[in-house]
């Protein structure tokens, strides 16, 4: 077999978790071709705008090995930054306002200092809030997050596609492919090209679960919407929002609010129901942002989540040198780089997994 057709490994999926893999695999080097039957950041990874938000859920919690998850991805985010003249992040921070008296007593029990690495988390009293916004809506005061980061996600994975395909990556974009996986080196059959690999790795989002090697995985389908508007109070604020949703400035005249978390739907794309929901739960957050906001532009993605809410990783119980990483959900950004170590470590070192991530635990 020609070595141009032969690669260690073949990545199925151009979003966060497989270029995320995918470059860690480089660095480590082995050869890796990328496949997506559709372009780069064309599924739930292609959304106009994330956060790395160290804060999870509606009280705050920290996320999971939140130190080496956020440490990791702002050092890709800057390398990447360092290859690409536009701009597609910023280390904003993010302000949590709390919208109930609940929300705020459980956001102030999870701000305090034991729970965060020094510098990582402030309580603000409400008055403190008021003194960053008077505009916003806060019951009680809310957390800060100054290492939060906001992050255009196609733009960064458009520039890590291109800076890995300068490392050596092959990838292969809008390819309909089909996968032969009975034995290794594993047959992916593209409209006239052969290519081989010995280890392939399913990073395929919400997807995986209706691919056969993986339908007994617990993956759950939930669909996220935002929208982009036009508002003349976008320029307000330089720090992003998190509250019932998000909220970010994205210029002096457009904001972006998002998003969705649609457990049953029958359609992918955007509607006026997302729309509503938007404007209804994030206008309480910021009434004056919404008042006399234009629609711009919505975006609809399905992503993938599990039970506890965390991803994925790991190989087949019963298929030899075939791995999966999905399960991101809405943590993509910050997982995405810390993950992929643990997954290349655990592949060619034989490392274990943690038990919170690791397939093992299905």
């Amino acid at each position: 077999m020609p070595s141009s057709s032969h690669f260690d490994f073949c990545v199925l999926g151009a979003g966060i978790a497989g270029l995320s893999i995918a470059g860690e695999l480089l660095s480590r080097g082995v050869t890796v071709c990328l496949l997506d039957t559709g372009d780069i950041a064309s599924g739930a990874s292609g959304t106009p705008l994330g956060m790395v938000n160290p804060a999870t859920g509606r009280f705050g919690t920290p996320v999971w090995n939140a130190d080496s998850c956020l440490t990791s991805i702002t050092a890709d985010l800057e390398h990447i930054q360092e290859q690409t003249p536009v701009q597609f992040y910023r280390k904003t921070g993010i302000l949590r306002p709390a919208q109930d008296k609940k929300m705020a007593s459980r956001m102030k029990e999870n701000a305090h200092p034991n729970n965060w690495p020094e510098g990582w988390c402030k309580w603000l009293e409400k008055d403190e809030i008021y003194s960053i916004n008077p505009d916003l809506n806060c019951v009680g005061g809310g957390m800060w997050l100054p290492k939060g980061l906001t992050v255009n996600v196609e733009l960064y994975l458009r520039s890590k596609a291109n800076h890995l395909k300068q490392k050596g990556l092959k990838l292969f974009t809008n390819a309909d492919y089909s996968v032969n996986y009975d034995e290794a080196p594993f047959n992916v059959s593209l409209m006239n090209k052969e290519l081989y690999a010995e280890h392939l790795i399913y990073a395929t989002g919400s997807e995986t679960k209706a691919l056969e090697p993986w339908n007994y995985l617990p993956l759950h389908q939930i669909k996220g919407q935002l929208a982009v508007f036009e508002s003349t109070k976008a320029g307000d604020f330089d720090y992003s929002i998190s509250a019932l949703g998000y909220i970010a400035s994205i210029s002096k005249t457009e904001f972006i609010a998002g998003s969705t978390y649609e457990h049953n739907f029958d359609y992918t794309e955007p509607d006026k129901e997302g729309f509503e929901y938007l404007t209804q739960r994030l206008g309480k957050v910021y009434p004056p942002l919404f008042k006399d906001a234009v629609l711009i532009a919505q975006w609809a993605g399905v992503r993938a989540s599990t039970p506890n809410r965390k991803p994925i990783i790991g190989s087949h119980p019963k298929l030899k040198q075939i791995h999966v990483f999905t399960g991101l959900g809405s943590k993509g950004l910050i997982y995405g780089n810390y993950l992929s170590s643990l997954l290349s470590n655990y592949i060619l070192n034989g490392t274990s997994l943690p038990d919170e991530v690791s397939i093992a635990r299905f």
